[in-house]
């Protein structure tokens, strides 16, 4: 029985093996734990093994170089990456996902520029949840992504929609901190 050698690369941008986005929407990029390292999968190819002391700068550096290689833009990488955590994760160096579809890699990569995919990807929303939040159809907003002709007025919601969750998002993180600040001085 021949045994597989597996090599494992310190997870830095110059060793990173790198790969075109597919238009497959079935594809997704996976980072899988395992004692050895990372193993970073793609449309079931395997792209490499990588070891870090820290998931989460491994994701941040890897996505930087993937959207570099792919004509993306890496400014706001970070903050869009953050948009898509739920919840802190317990763990250290482990608030990412590890795992993320094709179309929230090419909303990160900024290689997609359809605000509506943007923002229920972003707003983890269904088309049905964001007309409802914007105040058009179902069926308007869904022809809006197909033929991708999106009126002003829509774009124009959408903008000040993304706006009002992010300013309410930054408003309960400073209601946390104003709380906490109370709790040590009482």
């Amino acid at each position: 029985m021949k045994v597989k050698t597996i090599k494992v690369l310190p997870a830095e941008k110059q060793h990173f093996k790198l790969f075109k986005i597919m238009d497959d929407s079935s594809c997704k990029l996976e980072f899988k734990y395992n004692i050895i390292g990372y193993a970073l999968t793609y449309c079931e190819e395997n792209f490499g093994t990588y070891s870090t002391d820290n998931q989460d700068l491994m994701i941040l550096n890897y996505l930087e170089a993937l959207a570099e290689y792919n004509g993306g833009n890496t400014q706001g990488l970070k903050t869009r990456l953050a948009n898509l955590v739920e919840e802190k994760s317990i763990a250290t160096n482990q608030q990412y996902k590890t795992i993320y579809k094709n179309t929230e890699l090419r909303y990160l990569l900024n290689l997609e520029n359809n605000i509506i995919k943007i923002a229920c990807i972003e707003q983890k929303l269904t088309y049905s949840q964001l007309a409802d939040a914007i105040g058009v159809s179902e069926s308007s907003l869904r022809s809006s992504v197909s033929t991708n002709k999106i009126s002003k007025q829509v774009e124009k919601s959408i903008e000040m929609y993304l706006k009002i969750r992010h300013l309410e998002k930054e408003l309960e993180k400073a209601n946390t901190i104003k709380s906490i600040l109370k709790s040590w001085l009482t």
